[in-house]
């Protein structure tokens, strides 16, 4: 998903995973996958097969950690402000745990073209000392769009494949 938002001279894009579930619905399907699961495994141990119960809560409990793991990635964002003398590059999930400040002058998106229809392209916000891949979560229209908001906001872009013709 990208968000594109402009005061004054000042641009902010923000990039994010598309997702279809918030965590309070993750919650409800972890309560009715362990649910269904330790009926079943309460169901067996009455007839005599006990052993089944810890495999059966080693498995609701991987459930939901890796389902809180999908969610937390998919909460993921990165925001690239642009102003006239600088571009900021922060990273997080709740708040930015990795944050760049690059000089404008310097500063450009260099994108290595997909090379099938099915494939997306890839963006690296890059100078001369730091390269930072952007997206990588992105579809292939969300990256259409993103590179368009980059193009909007005066961010020079630098093909791999500069000497075809842009559809």
């Amino acid at each position: 998903m990208v968000k594109m938002h402009s005061i004054q001279h000042q641009t902010r894009i923000e990039l994010s995973p598309n997702r279809s579930a918030s965590w309070k619905e993750v919650k409800i399907l972890i309560a009715v996958i362990g649910t269904f699961v330790m009926l079943i495994a309460i169901a067996w141990s009455f007839v005599g097969a006990w052993l089944i119960l810890p495999f059966a809560g080693f498995e609701v409990g991987l459930l939901a950690l890796l389902m809180y793991r999908v969610s937390m990635y998919c909460h993921s964002k990165q925001i690239i402000i642009i102003t006239p003398k600088s571009v900021i590059f922060e990273c997080g999930i709740k708040q930015p745990f990795f944050h760049w400040q690059f000089t404008r002058t310097s500063t450009h998106i260099a994108v290595v073209e997909a090379k099938s229809e099915y494939d997306r392209p890839h963006m690296v916000l890059t100078d001369d000392n730091i390269s930072i891949p952007l997206g990588e979560f992105l579809n292939q229209q969300d990256c259409q769009v993103a590179r368009q908001s980059f193009k909007q906001a005066g961010l020079i872009e630098i093909r791999d494949t500069w000497w075809r013709s842009t559809h």
